[in-house]
């Protein structure tokens, strides 16, 4: 079993239609919130799930960032209109066989300039994959 990760980018708030959410990049995936669930709604622009023994989240996450950065003006004017909370997800699955490398994660510059100009959290959510 190789390694699994992606790396997305979400907004997430509770009284906006992230399905007009006019920001220069269409949506991975858009979510609205329900009762009881999600609670939150959200508009997501995600790479796709890689399965590979290597996985490289400093290659992954420019990929999603290098779609945005363009738009980073409008991503911006968004958060503060709807106030939304922006965050680059990562989301790795590691394969319990000890002789798959472990994924690579990191951040470059050209990545944390951008998470700074929209005023982006990065959150890194881990799971062990099953044996």
């Amino acid at each position: 079993m190789p390694n699994e990760g992606r790396v997305y980018f979400g907004l997430f708030g509770d009284d906006f239609d992230p399905e007009s959410l006019s920001i220069g990049v269409s949506p991975t995936r858009t979510t609205r919130k329900g009762s009881p669930v999600p609670k939150q709604s959200s508009w997501i622009y995600s790479s796709d799930k890689i399965q590979s023994d290597l996985i490289d989240v400093y290659e992954i996450s420019s990929s999603v960032v290098n779609v945005l950065k363009p738009h980073a003006h409008r991503i911006r004017e968004a958060i503060q209109e709807h106030n939304l909370e922006a965050v680059l997800e990562v989301v790795i699955t590691i394969t319990p066989d000890d002789s798959v490398s472990t994924p690579a994660v990191g951040f470059d510059s050209a990545v944390i300039s951008f998470l700074q100009e929209v005023g982006a959290s990065i959150d890194v959510d881990i799971y062990r994959g099953e044996s």
